[in-house]
């Protein structure tokens, strides 16, 4: 629902941008005009002034008193006589200005008392505030700190981090929501910050809205994939692919890669042990033409030469359907619209109902506060469910947000099934905690973990990012098979 909220939304937005960059536009040229206006009277005053025999000096004093009070003497000249005329317009425009300003001013100040205040900034910031409304506050670009409840930090993220530490002390009370490509949201020691990346909640929100369960159910669980591009917005797409199209024990759903993976694989290295294999070509997608007509889906990710693409795709091949993360708004014009499956990343991804939302991350430290208070090491409460995330580190913060996300999933299959999540058959636990190991097994190979015995004797061992439970379901001992029911029966008693 709230996708389709956005889907709706982003229409307005990109009109908004359009006329946003003419109003960005007009402003300068309106900029530009006042400050001409107001200094057209001194200069002609003071050439009309030094015209008449004044020095230079008197004539610049004498011009600027005309700003302020009524010259009664006669005119020397009428560049004098004009200026005289315009210098008090002038004035009483600059005044008019000031009080506006003082209103913006005002306004953001009366808003800050809000409890759902928002205050925005950054170049991007005007789709933010229309759909934020009145609880949306402008701080500008690079503006000073602006009182308010929660900010969102939407500029280039040095600029984000520069504003954050230069009013840190202030900041701390506060929740504050910072656009970062380069950290993952885990990975922040202060409790009141938030770190978001599009691309990321593009890539999550994508496989949300067009899962692909019941085209695997259909399929026997065997599927291509192809994307076209890769990039930042490629590895974090594929990345959460890997952890929720996860929906049967023997899948086998093959992603197609036509971009450059040497990065990905490389920081990677584990990737192979994912059952899913993740192929990458080196020669362009139009030399492997059956595979796009075969695939069950063909994702465009390419934002550079979109719209060559896309004209070029529609061509050569007769699919009937092909998703688009959408760079352009031409695409709209084209003739085969209807083949396109358009997924509006950039607007989703900024709409203030995803940043602001904190669903996920509540929902994984409840899961961490439940595991850790059925063992007995807590009891369950608001103030402990804070108290005890922080004590966590990255990675094992990452591995409840993973755990949580693909809940959802889980979800949706036992909807498609007709089953009620209250109401879990043996044989149906037994399968989802299977698919669950399945996936608490990939999200350790992506961060590089490895099947290894510790000398220590104990199950793993973190320095040397091994597990010895990194093996098939049915390898496990009853025990640890026992551990991941339990994971799936706690996950399906939290809403």
């Amino acid at each position: 629902m709230m996708y389709m909220r956005a889907v709706l939304a982003s229409r307005q937005i990109a009109r908004y941008k359009r006329e946003s960059r003419e109003k960005d536009m007009r402003k300068k040229i309106t900029k530009a005009i006042q400050i001409i206006l107001f200094i057209t009277p001194f200069l002609l005053g003071t050439a009309g002034f030094v015209l008449s025999g004044e020095t230079a000096r008197d004539s610049a004093f004498i011009t600027l008193c005309m700003y302020g009070m009524e010259y009664q003497d006669p005119t020397p000249n009428v560049l004098v006589e004009l200026s005289r005329w315009t210098a008090p317009l002038a004035t009483a425009g600059g005044v008019l200005l000031i009080f506006s300003k003082l209103r913006r001013r005002l306004t953001a100040w009366v808003c800050s008392f809000r409890r759902d205040s928002v205050a925005v900034y950054g170049p991007d910031r005007e789709e933010l505030l229309v759909q934020l409304g009145g609880r949306g506050i402008d701080g500008g670009e690079n503006a000073d700190f602006i009182n308010a409840r929660k900010y969102i930090l939407f500029g280039e993220e040095k600029d984000n981090f520069d504003f954050y530490r230069k009013y840190r002390e202030r900041l701390r009370e506060k929740t504050v929501y910072l656009q970062s490509q380069s950290l993952p949201a885990q990975t922040v020691a202060d409790s009141g910050l938030r770190l978001f990346c599009p691309e990321d909640t593009a890539a999550r929100l994508f496989w949300k809205e067009h899962c692909l369960y019941k085209t695997s159910a259909d399929r026997g669980h065997q599927l291509r994939v192809v994307f076209l591009g890769f990039g930042l917005l490629g590895e974090k797409l594929l990345f959460y692919a890997l952890q929720d199209n996860i929906f049967d024990a023997d899948q086998r759903i093959e992603y197609h890669i036509f971009g450059d993976g040497t990065y990905f694989s490389s920081v990677h290295p584990q990737l192979g042990s994912v059952s899913d294999p993740v192929i990458f070509y080196e020669e362009p997608w139009y030399v492997h033409l059956p595979l796009l007509e075969e695939a069950d889906m063909v994702v465009v990710l390419e934002q550079g030469e979109q719209l060559t693409l896309i004209r070029d795709l529609l061509t050569v091949t007769v699919r009937e359907r092909i998703d688009v993360f959408s760079a352009v708004e031409e695409l709209e014009l084209l003739t085969d619209r209807n083949r396109l499956q358009i997924f509006e990343w950039r607007e989703v991804s900024k709409n203030p109902d995803y940043i602001l939302s904190d669903v996920l991350f509540e929902r994984a430290k409840r899961i961490h506060l439940r595991y850790i208070s059925d063992g007995g090491a807590a009891v369950e409460s608001a103030d402990a469910k804070d108290e005890e995330w922080k004590k966590l580190d990255s990675f094992s913060r990452s591995s409840n947000v993973s755990a949580a996300d693909y809940h959802e999933v889980r979800l949706l299959m036992l909807r498609e099934q007709g089953q009620s999540a209250d109401r879990i058959t043996p044989d149906l636990l037994e399968k989802l905690s299977e698919l669950e190991h399945i996936r608490w097994c990939r999200f350790h190979y992506l961060n590089n973990w490895r099947y290894g015995v510790p000398e220590n004797g104990k199950t793993k061992d973190a320095a040397l990012r091994i597990h010895r439970d990194l093996v098939p379901y049915a390898e496990l001992t009853e025990g640890e098979k026992e551990k991941d029911r339990s994971s799936v029966r706690l996950l399906l008693s939290i809403e």
